[in-house]
């Protein structure tokens, strides 16, 4: 199958939650050492402004809004549909659509405000970082998905080095344009790990039983 069972997978999805649950607990708490790690990286990132820093951070963070990741995620889906990789492709959706909804629930338990400078057009809570935490799981799937099926592990070890530079450009633009303090973006990226290692085990033990039981996806590939 395109996605294995992994014997790893109970303890990355325990690593993912230990993480996921520290960071969630230390902002709920609004702890000192948050507010320190925050304050640095905060001074670093917005130390210099304008020029090309500044159109490169409003272009990631456009590239990388809730609404386009639902864009990347619907034409990974195509295509994927297209090369009668029609379960994976459910599963794409299903992963972003899913991860929407923890997002959706985390943000609402934690109810961290955004912070004081912050743009009119971003709102809601500001843990976890709603664009953080999409790209994590298109990139995510373009790596589980889609890189193994370029040939030749240099154009494959390309791809993820330019998605991981444009996951950490997201992280970086979220902090720049005041919309996120730094550990929302990092707690994102947590909680979209552990959700991400959770619904592969969802792949792994229904996509056989929807294959044999769905005529749609009777000649997919697994």
């Amino acid at each position: 199958m395109i996605i294995d069972k992994d014997n790893k997978r109970v303890f990355k999805i325990t690593l993912g939650l230990i993480l996921s649950l520290f960071v969630s607990v230390s902002v709920i708490m609004n702890s000192g050492y948050l507010k320190f790690i925050d304050s640095i990286i905060i001074g670093s990132i917005q130390k210099s402004q304008g020029g090309l820093k500044e159109k490169l951070m409003h272009l990631s963070t456009t590239l990388a809004s809730p609404k386009m990741d639902i864009v990347w995620i619907l034409i990974i889906a195509f295509f994927l549909w297209g090369f009668r990789n029609k379960i994976v492709a459910l599963w794409s959706i299903f992963t972003i659509i899913g991860g929407d909804v923890v997002a959706f629930i985390v943000k609402n338990l934690v109810r961290r405000p955004r912070p004081s400078l912050h743009s009119a057009a971003d709102t809601g809570f500001s843990f976890p970082s709603g664009h953080v935490f999409g790209i994590f799981i298109v990139i995510s799937i373009v790596w589980i998905v889609l890189v193994p099926m370029i040939k030749g592990w240099k154009k494959q070890l390309f791809i993820q080095i330019i998605t991981f530079i444009f996951l950490l450009l997201v992280m970086a633009s979220r902090i720049y344009l005041n919309a996120h303090y730094p550990t929302d973006t990092l707690g994102a990226a947590f909680i979209a790990y552990t959700w991400v290692q959770i619904s592969e085990t969802f792949y792994v033990r229904y996509a056989l039983r929807l294959k044999e039981h769905w005529r749609p996806v009777r000649r997919s590939y697994l």
